[in-house]
């Protein structure tokens, strides 16, 4: 049967509409995949033009592209006015390696005596961007008198050298003293490309890639050659990688050998053709190149390379040096100078031939050369002195900047650190503590002790000692221990107490608290101090309490306060969250020997406390500070109870638990300060103070055992030894806030006005606060002390603290 007429035209006409959809459909497709993979493309190159202005500025990191930091003491400004004995002058120029001559002295780095000061030609400092200034060598002359600086007379620059700093003071400039490196240890400083002489250009180029200057970082016939060699052999053979890809790989991939890394090389060298210049490629790649292995670690980069094998800057490279840096290229360390001169020399006439071939290098000249010696010389290791300060600022920087930035962005470190007093305050720990352990005779593990010495004004740490003998990497006892505090947490009491911001109860130094052994509560257990000596007393002045470390009576004082308004005042001082525990005014609780020094700075720093700080400034190769502003001081006390509290800690200090200080030690300045005995003489502190300086000492052992003696017999002669050494010559200061204090006799036991029959003890008021009512308390005339003249009376030797009489102040 036939199929009725119109049936078919409908399948006709279907096919062409098919037909006319597929390649729009298709089209439509590979537009969108090329727009895709176009995004992709300028995705990916924005993110390497990120990378690369990272890498450039420094502020990231590659396999072969990380910048050691270097790590400056603080420099010694020469202003007029400032404490500046002849001995702590005389330090410092020694320990920047300044050299005394005879006669008037006319190079940088040297010095001669005067009658009265000294003339010195100062080196100047252009090697990083130092915020407190930058210039070249400048001649002065210094005047000193009563242990200060006088008068500087500023007598102009060095001919030829830069002009010196004038918008500044002079100074003895920061010193280097370490470089903080990655545990890779590979030494890189950044070399501007104007640093760098031609000839090191030259033959780098003639020696690594001819064409760097006309190609787009890729060297076809090389790449071509290079790939067939290596399909040939299975696996990759030969690089003939350009400068840009060399560049691309120790930026971004390593030295892995794969046909996938040969592709992505590829890649990245063209993206920085096209983000650089030639100039700029060439100086990354100078900065980057590997260079061998020295004594200190790896060797890279133009500025290490010529500071090891010929101990000088890359200015100063000659034609030879040249040729032989770039020959030993390919194989630094088989090639080496040191280790194999015949294959340096050999690789030197290489790069001759190859500058010829160029014509970077006439055939006369490349001749003249090639009849030089070697002339390598070893330059000297970088600098590791004080690991105990650069370990600190290492920790302090890790705590603020990007992670690694410290040993990776070739940052320059500006410390606090003194020069003079850290090397001091070294030998003087480690003096110190020796003789304790000599007295000892304990034979185990070693006596340890720390000191640390900062600025009340500024909180600037000056010197840091972690241990006797510290090495890079040991455990810093004064700022990674925290230990028990004992005695030495009082005065915090005593702080919070005397603040009349604190509110009721209100306390002055004449108030009283008993002083008899009775229980406290602890929690679900009981606490029961005693006193160190076994003598309890019906009641004592705060005063008397505080200069004769009194513990039942601190513990009264706590309970009358509560413990939970101690360790806020506690957190205010810079001791973080201690627990609120009826023990806490007896030093239960575990701090570090830094932040504990830095509480003690609040009294000579009028009540604010400023966090201790070892770093001065942190600047990048751009000279961009990468610290964030200083942290506002807190306001821990009222200026008045601060002036208040240093007055009674010169007190603990003059007759007092602490007053061989001056009785045996001879330490005469004026001071103020507590020592610290924790249960069992297992840990002991003294942390004193002059209106210049906060210092703190602990002696013990890493694991806990007995010292067998107090504080006043352990920590307090190495405070001594180690402050006299770095006070030695200084003008002695006064506490400026004395003058604002009412002082007055009173009965250390009643607070009342002493009469003729009573122990007498002179003490600082608040104006307007001492006691008026005369004392109620009956005293046998053997109590009483017949001198009350106002000079300070020092305590025989031979009796113990618990027995010395209350004398004048």
């Amino acid at each position: 049967m036939p199929d009725p007429p119109d049936a078919c035209p409908p399948v006709r006409t279907a096919a062409p509409v098919v037909r006319a959809r597929g390649p729009r459909r298709v089209r439509r497709r590979l537009l969108a995949a090329l727009g895709v993979l176009l995004l992709a493309t300028l995705a990916g190159f924005v993110r390497l033009a990120l990378e690369v202005r990272a890498l450039r500025a420094r502020h990231a990191a590659g396999p072969s592209w990380n910048f050691p930091s270097r790590v400056y003491a603080d420099g010694l400004v020469l202003s007029p006015g400032r404490p500046l004995p002849p001995g702590y002058l005389r330090a410092h120029l020694e320990a920047r390696g300044y050299r005394e001559v005879a006669g008037p002295p006319r190079e940088p780095g040297t010095w001669a005596g005067l009658p009265r000061g000294a003339e010195i030609v100062l080196r100047g400092f252009a090697e990083a961007p130092d915020p407190d200034g930058a210039g070249g060598p400048e001649r002065v002359r210094v005047e000193l008198a009563g242990g200060r600086l006088a008068a500087v007379r500023r007598l102009g620059g060095v001919p030829g050298a830069a002009p010196p700093d004038l918008a500044h003071p002079p100074r003895l400039e920061p010193a280097l003293i370490a470089v903080l490196a990655d545990s890779q240890r590979v030494l890189r400083t950044w070399t501007p490309l104007a640093r760098v002489p031609r000839a090191v250009r030259d033959a780098v180029v003639a020696a690594e890639d001819r064409r760097f200057r006309s190609h787009l970082g890729l060297d076809l016939r090389g790449n071509v050659r290079a790939l067939a060699a290596n399909v040939q052999a299975r696996r990759v053979r030969q690089g003939a990688s350009t400068i840009t890809q060399q560049l691309a790989r120790g930026l971004f991939l390593g030295r892995q050998r794969t046909f996938g890394r040969k592709l992505s090389e590829a890649a990245l060298a063209v993206g920085l053709e096209l983000l650089l210049s030639k100039d700029e490629i060439l100086e990354m790649y100078l900065n980057s190149v590997y260079w061998g292995q020295s004594d200190a670690g790896g060797v890279a980069g133009i500025g290490e390379a010529s500071r090891w094998y010929f101990d000088a800057p890359p200015e100063s490279l000659g034609l030879a040096e040249a040729a032989l840096l770039a020959g030993i290229i390919p194989a630094p360390n088989a090639w080496s100078p040191f280790r194999n001169p015949r294959a340096a020399r050999v690789r030197r006439d290489a790069v001759l031939a190859d500058m010829i071939a160029t014509g970077a290098l006439d055939t006369a000249t490349a001749a003249r050369v090639r009849t030089e010696p070697l002339r390598a010389r070893r330059g000297p290791p970088p600098p590791a002195r004080f690991p105990g300060f650069t370990g600190t600022v290492r920790d302090w920087l890790g705590a603020r900047l990007p992670r690694r930035a410290a040993e990776r962005w070739g940052l320059a470190i500006f410390t606090t650190m003194d020069l003079a007093w850290q090397p001091a305050a070294e030998a003087g720990l480690a003096d110190g503590v020796g003789q304790l352990e000599r007295w000892s005779g304990r034979r185990g593990q070693p006596l340890q002790g720390a000191f640390v010495a900062l600025e009340p004004a500024t909180g600037a740490v000056r010197a840091i000692v972690g241990g006797r003998a510290l090495q890079a990497g040991d455990f810093n006892r004064a700022t990674q221990a925290k230990r028990q505090t004992g005695s030495a947490i009082k005065p915090i009491v005593y702080a919070a107490a005397l603040d009349p911001e604190r509110g009721a109860p209100r306390f002055t130094p004449a108030s009283t608290v008993p002083d008899l052994r009775r229980a406290f509560a602890a929690g679900d257990t009981v606490w029961k101090p005693r006193n160190d000596e076994g003598d309890y007393h019906p009641q004592v002045t705060l005063a008397k309490a505080l200069a004769r470390s009194l513990n039942v009576a601190t513990a009264n004082l706590v309970e009358a306060i509560g413990a939970g308004v101690v360790a806020r005042y506690a957190a205010r001082f810079g001791l973080g969250k201690l627990k609120p525990v009826p023990s806490i005014g007896l030093g239960t609780n575990e701090v570090s020997l830094l932040a504990l020094t830095g509480a003690y700075a609040v009294f000579p720093g009028r009540g604010q406390h400023r966090e201790p700080t070892p770093v001065r400034a942190v600047v990048d190769g751009a000279g961009r500070s990468l610290l964030d502003a200083p942290a506002r001081p807190v306001r821990a006390l009222p200026g008045e109870t601060a002036d208040l509290m240093t007055g009674l800690l010169e007190d603990v200090v003059i007759y007092g638990v602490a007053y061989p200080l001056r009785a045996r030690y001879g330490f005469t300045f004026p001071v103020g300060g507590k020592t610290g005995t924790t249960n069992d003489y297992d840990d002991a502190w003294f942390v004193g103070f002059t209106p210049d300086v906060a210092a703190g000492v602990w002696v013990g052992y890493d694991t806990p055992a007995s010292l067998y003696r107090p504080a006043a017999q352990t920590a307090l002669p190495v405070w001594a030894g180690i402050m006299g050494r770095l006070l030695a010559g200084f003008p002695p200061t006064p506490f400026a806030g004395d003058a604002g204090l009412e002082l007055a006799w009173i009965d250390p036991w009643s607070g009342g006005v002493a009469r003729p029959d009573c122990p007498v003890m002179r003490v600082p008021f608040l104006p307007g606060t001492a006691p008026r009512a005369a004392c109620t308390l009956h005293h046998e005339p053997a109590d009483s002390l017949a001198a009350r003249d106002s000079s300070a009376v020092a305590a025989p030797d031979s009796l113990p603290a618990a027995a010395v009489l209350d004398s004048a102040r």
